[in-house]
C-alpha cells in the first residue's frame, strides 16, 4: 500500500498529503480564481472544465453530461408561493380553491423530485454533470458513487447567520402552510378561515424573503459549501487511481445546479441505472467543526433516512479509528443534498459534513477560502476513504 507521510492514529492511510494538497488547492481555485458559481452560469462550466482536467491528470476518463436546469431556486418558489398568497385574493369559489390546490401539489412535486413541481417550468438554461470510473482491482461486485456539488449558491436574509440555526424548522414551517392552505374548500369557513389566514401570510412571507433573496442577495465564493465537497472527491479520485479498490467500482460525481433544485443528481439517476449503488455525498467538510454524518435529510417534516448499513459501517469506522469518528446529525441544513433524491427514490445514500449547530458561512459572503481549516478537511477526507475501504472489504 502507497503510504501517506504520517498514519492516523490507528490506522495507516493510503492518502497522500500530495492528495490533501490538491483537494485544498481545488477550494482556493473554486473559491478565489474562478469565484462564485451560480447553478448553470459561466462561472459553473468552467468549474466542469477545471474538475474534468484536474480528474484526467489522475489517470481517470471523465465525462460531462448537460442537463436542463435554472439558475436559481428562486423563480420555482416564487412561482409556488405566489400563487397561495394570490388565492386569497379570490372570492370563494373554484379559482381560489383551484389556485390553493395547484400551489400545494407544486410545492410537494418539488419536494419530492418530480416532474410536477413549479421547477419543471423554470429550467431554461444548461447545467452539467462531471463524472470518472475507477474500475476495480478484481471483479466488480457492487459500485460506490462518491458525490460533491459544484455550484455555490446566494445569500439573502433566509440565509443569514442569526436564522439559520432555525432554518430547518422555517422551512417545514412553511411546507405546512403550503398544505394548509390548499384545504381551504374543506376547513375554510368559520373558525378555521383564521388558520387559512395564518397559511396564506406564512406563504407570502415566504414569498418575500425568496424575492428580497433573488434582488438582494449575492453570488457567495462557496468555499465549504460547496468547493470543498469537490476537493474531498478529488483527493479521492487520486487516492484510489493510484490503487483501486478490490471489489467496488468507484464513480466520482461532481454534480451541478444543485443549489437550485439538486437538478443534477436528479438528471444523473434519471440517465443512469444505479439500482443497487451507495452514495457517499461530501457537502461541506471544510468547516473548522465536527465531523458528522446526516442520519435524516429533507428537513423535520417529510425527511427521508439514510441508508442504515452505512450509517452502521460509519459508526464502525469511528470504533477503529476514533479520530474519524463522525458522530450522526439530523437535518444538516434542512433544505435537501445531493444524497436527498437517492433516499426519496428509496436507493442508498448518506452525506458527510462538518458542523455543530448551524452550517459556518452557510450561504453568506464570509464562505471563504480563508475560512477553511486544513485538519478538518483531511479528516473527512480520511474518513471517507476509510469507509470505501470497509464497504470493500465487507
Amino acid at each position: 500500500m502507497l503510504l501517506s507521510a504520517s498514519s492516523t492514529g490507528s490506522r495507516v492511510s493510503g492518502v497522500l498529503d500530495s492528495d490533501i494538497d490538491a483537494g485544498v488547492n481545488a477550494i482556493r481555485i473554486l473559491s478565489e480564481e474562478i469565484g462564485p458559481r451560480p447553478s448553470a452560469s459561466t462561472e459553473e462550466s468552467a468549474a466542469a472544465l477545471y474538475i474534468g482536467q484536474e480528474l484526467a491528470d489522475s489517470g481517470l476518463d471523465p465525462e460531462a453530461e448537460e442537463f436542463r436546469s435554472s439558475r436559481s431556486f428562486g423563480p420555482s418558489y416564487l412561482l409556488t408561493f405566489g400563487l397561495a398568497t394570490l388565492a386569497g385574493l379570490f372570492g370563494r369559489g373554484p379559482v381560489r380553491y383551484m389556485a390553493g390546490v395547484v400551489a400545494a401539489v407544486m410545492g410537494l412535486g418539488d419536494s419530492r423530485f418530480s416532474g410536477y413541481g413549479a421547477s419543471a417550468l423554470t429550467k431554461r438554461r444548461v447545467s452539467r454533470n462531471v463524472h470518472a470510473v475507477i474500475e476495480p482491482a478484481g471483479e466488480a461486485r457492487q459500485t460506490v458513487c462518491v458525490v460533491s456539488h459544484m455550484d455555490s449558491s446566494r445569500s439573502g436574509l433566509m440565509f443569514h447567520p442569526r436564522v439559520t440555526p432555525f432554518l430547518g424548522r422555517l422551512v417545514a414551517g412553511t411546507g405546512v402552510a403550503l398544505g394548509l392552505q390548499a384545504l381551504d374548500p374543506l376547513i375554510g369557513r368559520g373558525p378555521g378561515k383564521w388558520l387559512i389566514l395564518k397559511a396564506r401570510l406564512i406563504c407570502a412571507l415566504a414569498f418575500g424573503l425568496i424575492l428580497e433573496r433573488e434582488i438582494r442577495g449575492v453570488n457567495v465564493p462557496g468555499a465549504n459549501d460547496n468547493a470543498s465537497g469537490v476537493g474531498a472527491c478529488l483527493a479521492m479520485a487520486k487516492r484510489f487511481s493510484r490503487e483501486p479498490l478490490e471489489n467496488t467500482r468507484i464513480v466520482i460525481l461532481v454534480t451541478g445546479s444543485e443549489e437550485s433544485g439538486v437538478h443534477g443528481m436528479t438528471s444523473f439517476l434519471a440517465s443512469h441505472d444505479t439500482e443497487g449503488w451507495m452514495f457517499v455525498n461530501y457537502d461541506g467538510v471544510s468547516a473548522d467543526a465536527s465531523l458528522r454524518v446526516l442520519s435524516k435529510e429533507g428537513g423535520p417534516l417529510g425527511s427521508v433516512d439514510a441508508d442504515s448499513d452505512l450509517l452502521r459501517m460509519a459508526s464502525d469506522v469511528g470504533v477503529e479509528a476514533p479520530e474519524l469518528a463522525a458522530e450522526p446529525l439530523e437535518h444538516g441544513s434542512g433544505l435537501p443534498y445531493d444524497a436527498t433524491p437517492v433516499m426519496v427514490q428509496g436507493g442508498r445514500a448518506i452525506s458527510v459534513v462538518n458542523q455543530d449547530g448551524a452550517i459556518p458561512d452557510y450561504h453568506w459572503p464570509t464562505d471563504l477560502f480563508e475560512h477553511v481549516s486544513r485538519p478538518a478537511f483531511r479528516n473527512a477526507v480520511l474518513f471517507g476513504e476509510a469507509l470505501l475501504l470497509r464497504i470493500d472489504r465487507r
